[in-house]
């Protein structure tokens, strides 16, 4: 009799911690989503104005317009690892993990707000930032607004 209770625990251990991950690995997934489309760049002490878009594929597309009134666009790849809080992004300058490209990625951590709006807050010095900054429009922060 303690056999079948030990197996029987051990099953229902193994259906439990099942369940969980698979709802954990939706959660991940439904959180990815949630970054692809359009995106309007509110201005900061960077830029003036600009988008980026995300797509499924761990592709951005970004524009950026500058208070000078010059602008800049940029390409390339991101990644978005939803299994830390804060998420964390890399927004590489072409390819994420070609020799090189830890100088011209934008190491990040994410968060989404209500009302259709994303914040990114970028480190300078090539690590993941800890915690989001209280003022918003500094140069390493990105708050953005859905378009599509």
């Amino acid at each position: 009799m303690n056999r079948f209770k030990v197996f029987l625990f051990i099953a229902i251990s193994i259906v439990i911690t099942g369940t969980i991950y698979a709802q954990d690995a939706t959660a991940k997934e439904d959180i990815a989503q949630l970054i692809i489309g359009k995106w309007e760049i509110a201005s900061n002490k960077r830029a003036m104005s600009g988008t980026i878009v995300f797509d499924k594929n761990g592709n951005y597309d970004m524009n950026e317009k500058f208070h000078d009134g010059s602008g800049v666009g940029k390409k390339g790849e991101y990644k978005l690892n939803c299994n830390v809080s804060p998420l964390t992004i890399d927004i590489c300058l072409g390819e994420c993990g070609r020799p090189g490209s830890e100088w011209t990625t934008l190491f990040g951590i994410v968060r989404f707000l209500p009302d259709n709006k994303l914040e990114i807050y970028t480190s300078p010095d090539s690590n993941y930032p800890t915690s989001f900054p209280e003022y918003k429009t500094s140069e390493y922060t990105m708050m953005l607004t859905r378009v599509e």
